[in-house]
């Protein structure tokens, strides 16, 4: 078997400058760093991780838990992990992603061969958020923990931002009857969004109607575009909806799908903005979404700078917001 010694000797470097070529822990010249690379080509050599992480007492991986209720990945999920992948890999860390569902309670504490954990899809009272606490397991999360945790360091969006300027938008081109399909209730980007939907009223003085949000129910949704589809065919008899501000891409996709099977014409009937913003999905829609660019790629390399930022020991922010901004595509129409 070709170890690191024989990779030193044909490089004619040291076996630390070896190490540090694949950890990227410290700077090595390109040249050095390619001549090292090609001899282990050569030799067919392979890192041996579990005996790194013996000598340096760390397994240098990164676990990512994504707690759901389906198989799906959305446009979201996949640029959150490309993010992650993207920090890790620049400081020599490996990612182990961990897809827990919902009904697992007994995964959520999992004891991974990891140093530190990223967490999504915080809820008002999350028991994962507990747990890690308990264990001293450095984590961080994406998205805002409850209310009354002042201790955890998180990266987010300002989504009562986000959601008031959305409901305002609407407002402004002649919408008042706004149906939010908002996340599952106990979420916090859930709690957020409905408190800056609520502004966007109380800004214009217009009422604000609580029956105007409907919560994602997981359970009685098997998906995201579930959710989208069969809301919008509970309310259409009610006609009393101009426009509709969807949780999610996904959640959009299925209020489109509705749409198209009662015979609606999007925006001319019904305006609608998807919270976030598969690029590729919002321009290959007919009409094209209006939707919220979250940025979710940035939100995964924050999170994940700021967590190895505290296993090194180094200064760490409690939180990081990361601007969103609104893309104006075709989905929605101005009202006269």
């Amino acid at each position: 078997m070709v170890t690191i010694d024989d990779v030193a000797k044909r490089a004619g470097v040291s076996k630390g400058t070896v190490s540090n070529v694949f950890s990227k822990k410290r700077p090595i010249s390109t040249e050095v760093t390619e001549r090292v690379l090609n001899i282990a080509k050569e030799l067919n050599y392979v890192p041996n991780h579990i005996a790194r992480s013996l000598a340096i007492k760390k397994t240098m991986v990164i676990g990512l838990k994504m707690q759901t209720t389906d198989f799906e990945l959305s446009g979201f999920d996949l640029k959150v992990i490309n993010g992650v992948v993207k920090k890790c890999t620049e400081n020599g860390y490996r990612v182990l992603l961990d897809r827990v569902f919902e009904s697992e309670e007994s995964a959520l504490y999992s004891r991974d061969p990891v140093d530190g954990i990223i967490l999504l899809n915080p809820k008002d009272d999350d028991p994962r958020i507990r747990q890690y606490k308990n264990s001293n397991l450095p984590f961080v999360v994406i998205g805002r923990p409850g209310k009354n945790d002042h201790d955890t360091r998180f990266v987010d969006n300002n989504n009562i931002k986000i959601a008031k300027e959305v409901g305002e938008y609407l407002i402004d081109i002649g919408h008042q009857e706004i149906l939010f399909l908002n996340a599952a209730k106990d979420m916090t980007v859930a709690t957020d969004r409905r408190e800056g939907f609520k502004l966007a009223y109380e800004n214009y003085d217009l009422p604000f109607k609580e029956a105007n949000i409907v919560y994602n129910n997981q359970i009685k949704h098997k998906s995201a575009s579930d959710f989208g589809f069969y809301s919008l065919l509970e309310v259409y008899d009610k006609k009393a909806h101009t426009a509709i501000i969807a949780d999610t891409d996904r959640v959009a996709l299925g209020v489109l799908r509705a749409a198209r099977e009662l015979n609606l014409e999007i925006p001319n009937y019904l305006s609608l903005i998807a919270l976030s913003n598969n690029e590729t999905l919002a321009m290959e829609t007919t009409p094209k979404f209006t939707s919220v660019e979250l940025y979710p790629e940035k939100l995964g390399e924050e999170a994940t700078e700021v967590l190895i930022n505290v296993l090194n020991g180094n200064l760490a922010p409690k939180k990081k917001i990361i601007a969103a901004k609104l893309v104006i595509r075709e989905s929605c129409k101005t009202l006269t």
